[in-house]
């Protein structure tokens, strides 16, 4: 038994190796061959001004975005694409739409892939691209590591766990390219681990440490992650004060203690509020000539005009296939419709966690982790509501503008879907293991072990089919019919 058991246990990690290492090659991959990634020069121009000006929060309203030396109106992710070749670059004249929170961007500075002198900037974006990589490693790992302390021991779990983390397009894609998308799936990750802890009765101060740090992280990526952590947060609370009738933990000296790092996330946004009227300055706060003759403003006479129902249409179709495709300068979205076979699977990820809300009562032995998921899996589909609500809004009434229904601002929640979904099949597995322990049962055992063999063994095959269709979808799709490479 201890033999077997050291085996399965070799497979588990054997899994989650080959999942790291299949992600990490991607990653590459798509960095060296498809590159073209969105706002990257943006997100570049912020690291070169904060190397420039040594400051820990940036005057937004003075960032600018970088211009190659004579070369003219030239797209800069086209002139990026040279790995290995240093670029010189000046400050120009367009201001630096980006009013994303500082952290990410002091992070990359460790790279010492951006050098500034007077006002010309050279750039090593291989090396940035690499430091990037290595950071949204480091979430990977994390990601990989929750599942499998917490998944048990059936190998199919695992493999259908760590398919899930490794196979969304824009994940890998974004996680090659300069974005601070990396940092808030590093933020979800400790926010993740930190409350499946709290779930676990570790309720030391290293739990309240992860947590609170998990908040800080997501917050200083961006806005978005940083609601998501909110609103999840605040879902717990209420369901686990409901379940334990106790409220006792809010007030003690394990949580006390880590407030400091609760207000400090706090006075950032105060101050960039004093500082430029929003705590997330935008495009037309910053510099609304620019925005108005930008591609983010329509002109009234050019605007599409759409009803309510027309936009919520166009917004989920949108955002289902940013989810199955990649969406950039340069995009792979597939054609056909959302339920075919190249995207069925991908986009079952983002409903299947419901199923979790169902089992809850019937699952007394995982119930505490169930509900650290439903938690979230809220916080992310409301936030999603919101984005969408936002965008409408935003259409109607200010812009014009079609965009933002990326998907990409929720690939930080990728362990929680991937978390809930093996879930949903372990509770399934565990029904069929553990037959009622009754004397009507025990006469029945004998046919009923039978039937319920069975039951596991097509359980098993719907998890490989549904394993297999996720890789598909992912990478195999790409590679059979992506034709615009670098």
């Amino acid at each position: 038994m201890y033999k077997k058991g050291h085996k399965l246990n070799y497979l588990i990690i054997l899994i989650y190796v080959m999942a790291f290492l299949f992600f990490v090659f991607k990653m590459f991959f798509y960095a060296q061959y498809y590159g073209r990634f969105p706002d990257e020069m943006q997100h570049i121009s912020y690291i070169a001004y904060l190397e420039k000006n040594h400051t820990v929060i940036p005057d937004f309203n003075n960032m600018k975005i970088l211009e190659q030396q004579n070369v003219g109106n030239v797209d800069p992710n086209t002139l990026l694409n040279n790995k290995n070749i240093v670029q010189e670059y000046n400050f120009g004249s367009s201001t630096n739409y980006l009013g994303h929170p500082p952290l990410y961007y002091q992070i990359m500075r460790l790279s010492r892939a951006v050098h500034v002198k007077d006002n010309l900037v050279s750039v090593n974006l291989f090396k940035l691209r690499c430091f990037n990589i290595a950071l949204s490693s480091i979430g990977l790992i994390l990601i990989l590591y929750m599942g499998y302390k917490r998944i048990g021991k059936n190998p199919i779990l695992h493999w259908l766990y760590a398919t899930i983390i490794v196979s969304v397009p824009m994940l890998a894609y974004g996680s090659a390219g300069i974005n601070n998308d990396s940092l808030a799936l590093v933020g979800l990750a400790f926010f993740l681990l930190g409350l499946l802890r709290f779930a676990e009765k570790k309720r030391n101060f290293v739990t309240y440490l992860i947590i609170s740090l998990g908040v800080f992280i997501a917050f200083m990526s961006k806005l978005t992650s940083g609601l998501v952590v909110t609103i999840s947060l605040l879902s717990y609370l209420i369901l686990i004060i409901i379940k334990e009738k106790n409220a006792w933990f809010l007030v003690s000296k394990e949580f006390i203690s880590t407030i400091p790092i609760y207000i400090v996330t706090v006075a950032y946004f105060l101050i960039v509020k004093f500082k430029t009227g929003s705590i997330q300055p935008t495009y037309k706060l910053l510099d609304p000539t620019a925005f108005y003759n930008s591609s983010f403003y329509v002109a009234v006479a050019d605007r599409t005009h759409m009803g309510f129902g027309e936009y919520m249409q166009h917004f989920t179709t949108s955002f289902a296939q940013t989810w199955t495709g990649i969406l950039s300068t340069v995009s792979f979205i597939k054609t056909g419709t959302l339920y075919s076979i190249n995207s069925i699977g991908l986009l079952a990820l983002l409903f299947i966690p419901i199923i979790l809300i169902f089992q809850f009562k019937r699952s007394n032995r995982n119930n505490s982790i169930m509900l650290v998921l439903i938690s979230i899996y809220s916080g992310l589909a409301i936030s999603a509501i919101i984005q969408f609500l936002r965008s409408y809004n935003e259409y109607i009434n200010i812009s014009g503008y079609l965009g933002g229904y990326q998907s990409r601002y929720y690939l930080c929640g990728i362990p929680v879907l991937a978390l809930s979904i093996t879930f949903a099949f372990k509770n399934y597995f565990e029904k069929l293991s553990s037959p009622r322990n009754s004397r009507k049962s025990k006469l029945r055992h004998n046919q009923a072990g039978n039937s319920h063999n069975y039951k596991k063994l097509v359980l098993f095959i719907i998890c490989l089919l549904f394993i297999c269709l996720l890789y598909y979808e992912d990478f195999i799709y790409f590679l059979i019919y992506f034709k615009d490479y670098i």
